[in-house]
């Protein structure tokens, strides 16, 4: 997902993620794992006290550099089933629509858990694979392995002690839905209308 190359609703998904992952990384530090060109990061990093934009792919980190620039991010390029990084390293891990492109997910899931503080946070998307399947004429050619929502949290829980769903829709905005509701959060950005 490039922005200007991509489709706007495709972009729009993804950029929902990481505005949804703000509220949680304020004043924190934050592995985005698997951040491609970086416009994650770089809005993780309005909030976060410091971001790592990690990818194995290279180019991708040099046009995060020299699109965004931005102070708080520093770019590390590496394979997400062998993180670089010190054993709590960091406060949150994002890893938005990466997990389905590796090979063992579950290598990634432990050493997620091996970088983050034991107060640390995995915040980690991923398509449903029979969502996905009905909406998609072919499948992609790019996911390794893809989720049942049962498998996704069954994975989850065997890294992970506390687990919690949420899940994106589009309806006249994007939403993000916990499975258990125990309390509402709403955050709606005025409309904007073009100058005429």
């Amino acid at each position: 997902v490039v922005p200007g190359r991509t489709d706007p609703d495709l972009l729009n998904e993804h950029i929902a993620r990481y505005d949804f992952a703000k509220t949680l990384v304020g004043g924190r530090c934050v592995l985005d794992a698997g951040c491609g060109v970086g416009y994650g990061s770089e809005r993780l990093a309005r909030c976060a006290s410091l971001v790592t934009a990690f990818d194995i792919a290279l180019d991708p980190l040099f046009e995060s550099r020299s699109t965004y620039g931005v102070m708080n991010v520093n770019e590390c390029q590496g394979d997400c089933a062998r993180l670089p990084f010190l054993s709590g390293s960091f406060d949150v891990v994002v890893a938005f629509e990466a997990i389905e492109h590796l090979q063992d997910p579950g290598t990634f899931l432990e050493e997620a858990t091996r970088v983050l503080l034991p107060s640390g946070q995995l915040i980690v998307s991923t398509p449903n694979r029979d969502y996905y399947a009905e909406s998609r004429s072919e499948p992609n050619p790019f996911h390794v392995c893809e989720f049942s929502y049962a498998e996704f949290r069954e994975k989850l829980e065997k890294y992970f002690e506390h687990v919690t769903f949420f899940f994106e829709n589009h309806n006249n905005a994007i939403t993000f839905t916990p499975l258990e509701v125990k309390g509402i959060r709403a955050t709606l950005e005025p409309a904007v209308s073009k100058p005429e």
